[in-house]
């Protein structure tokens, strides 16, 4: 029988470890997913944790510009979050790519960020196996040199990871160290290659998934990549026309660069998931942990001082991803790792 949101929020929470001498944030916005708010309360408060609510008018970003940001709110927000132990990000758009989110976790708190509907939730729930995949794929990413995508369609894309500091994110869906963010659900392992590495050519084939957009590619399109930054889109669809309409109407050249680079490994999570859900429901994070997708991004890049509030998540199947020649993924299923 399916869990009540709630009781999915106490089975995560205990995966976090939090616990009676801990105090809770949900960080929320007002009059938004009220039933997410009130379900992380009740679990908190049935492991003996402290919870406060701490409601902003409104921190997510529009999918198109205008847009500005009003930080008089964030403060005081992080001002009360600091007094906390472990934070749960409630918001629409969630704080992944904003300072708040930098600011808790670099003050050592635990953060995890919950967007999907409960049996999503429930369905992709991490547990250690996860983990353990996750961190291996990182070590393979820390070890490495250059990265390379290739795919039968004409994916040809290379990216320096070179180098001990590479920023690495492992996303197994909870959080039970301090300082580490996380989104439940997740299973994927991504990184950030050093700033306008990125060379080469990215095809997109009808199947693949836009992210927010909540959509598959309808078209194949062609884009274009030189150092870092997406140069020139083309195709004969609607698609490319949309993509580029997209990164113009920013006015921002930050819009068009590239920024995180990696593969899921969540064997549970289904690439249907868009058209079995209403979209719009979803936050496509089934899609991003998908095994064996590769998934590359735009836009904001915290390593690389790049702040914009424009941000693609693309996941693609069918690709090869090779770390210094030897494949993590080929030809869109994942490869056995030690």
């Amino acid at each position: 029988m399916p869990k009540t949101l709630t009781e999915n929020f106490v089975e995560q929470f205990r995966l976090c470890k939090v616990n009676a001498g801990e105090t809770v944030a949900v960080i929320a916005e007002l009059g938004q997913k009220t039933e997410y708010v009130e379900s992380a309360v009740a679990a908190a408060r049935q492991l003996g944790a402290g919870v406060l609510v701490l409601h902003a008018s409104s921190l997510s970003n529009p999918m198109l510009p205008p847009y500005q940001p009003d930080g008089r709110e964030v403060a005081p927000l992080l001002a009360a979050a600091g007094e906390c132990d472990f934070v749960v990000d409630v918001t629409v758009g969630g704080l992944i790519h904003s300072d708040v989110r930098t600011r808790i976790t670099g003050n050592g708190k635990r953060m995890l960020f919950v967007a999907e509907p409960n049996d999503v939730l429930e369905r992709l729930m991490g547990d250690e196996n996860l983990r353990r995949t996750v961190e291996a794929g990182g070590r393979k990413l820390r070890a490495g040199s250059t990265l390379h995508v290739t795919s039968a369609a004409g994916t040809d894309l290379t990216a320096d990871i070179s180098g001990a500091d590479l920023p690495i994110t492992h996303q197994w869906g909870y959080v039970d160290e301090p300082g580490r963010w996380d989104h439940w659900p997740s299973g994927f392992v991504a990184c950030f290659p050093h700033d306008r590495t990125a060379e080469g050519r990215i095809v997109l084939q009808p199947g693949d998934a836009l992210i927010p957009w909540q959509r598959y590619v309808q078209d194949t399109v062609t884009i274009e990549v030189e150092k870092g930054y997406i140069t020139r889109i083309s195709g004969t669809g609607t698609d490319a026309h949309v993509l580029d309409d997209y990164f113009r109407a920013w006015g921002d050249d930050e819009v068009w660069a590239t920024s995180h680079m990696g593969w899921g490994v969540l064997p549970h999570a289904r690439w249907s998931a868009f058209d079995v859900y209403d979209p719009r429901s979803l936050y496509g994070q089934e899609l991003r942990s998908t095994a064996g997708n590769f998934m590359w991004s735009t836009g904001s890049n915290r390593f690389a001082d790049r702040e914009t509030p424009a941000h693609l998540d693309v996941p693609m199947r069918g690709c090869t991803v090779e770390i210094d020649g030897v494949a993590v993924v080929r030809d869109g299923a994942l490869v056995e790792q030690e």
